[in-house]
Parts: structure tokens; sequence; C-alpha cells
């Protein structure tokens, strides 16, 4: 799902600059709530361009996710943007897990 989700982003480029900026807050020692915010200001970036068959396409798991061919391409792709690549790895792409969680379960009940 890992690089499904960035190349998504890559796709995007202008909302995954936002997004970027927005996740250069997050700290582990955030409070909640703050925390919380984050998560909210990049769900309301986000979920406006998501649609049923991206939801569907990005939490699949029909194609290697661990292709490494790929990884390094977007990692390219990353670096080339300018931004530390750890702060899509560790606080991004994580959050936008969570969400796309909450949409697949919530297609589910």
């Amino acid at each position: 799902m890992n690089l499904q989700i960035l190349r998504w982003l890559l796709a995007h480029k202008d909302l995954l600059l936002k997004v970027v900026d927005i996740a250069k807050g997050w700290k582990k020692e955030l409070p909640l709530v703050e925390q919380w915010g984050i998560v909210d200001q990049i769900a309301r970036l986000v979920l406006p361009l998501l649609n049923a068959q991206d939801v569907v396409h990005l939490t699949s798991q029909d194609w290697d996710s661990d292709d490494p061919v790929s990884a390094f391409a977007f990692g390219a792709e990353v670096s080339a943007l300018g931004f530390d690549w750890q702060i899509l790895v560790q606080v991004i792409i994580p959050i936008l897990q969570v969400i796309l969680q909450a949409l697949t379960k919530q297609a589910d009940d």
C-alpha cells in the first residue's frame, strides 16, 4: 500500500507539497489533540481529491508493493521535490494509511 500511496501523491504534486508543509509540524511529543489537528488538516486536503476508485486502488494488494525499483524511482522523484523523504515515510504515509483504512472500514459497514 505504501508505494501506491506514494505514486498517488506524486501524481498530485501540488497537494503533496501542501501536505509536507503541514506535516513538518508533526512531533511525537505533541499532545494528542495537536496531532489530530495535523491529521485533520491533511485529511481536509486529501479527501476532496479521493474518489471511491482511488480508495480501492490505494488499499488493494493486487500488485507487488515491495518492488525495489519502483521504490528507488519514487525516492529520486521525492528528493527532486526538495524535502526530506523521512517526513513522507514517517509521518505522511502513515497518516494517509489511517485515513484510507477508515474509509475502507466505512465502506464495509
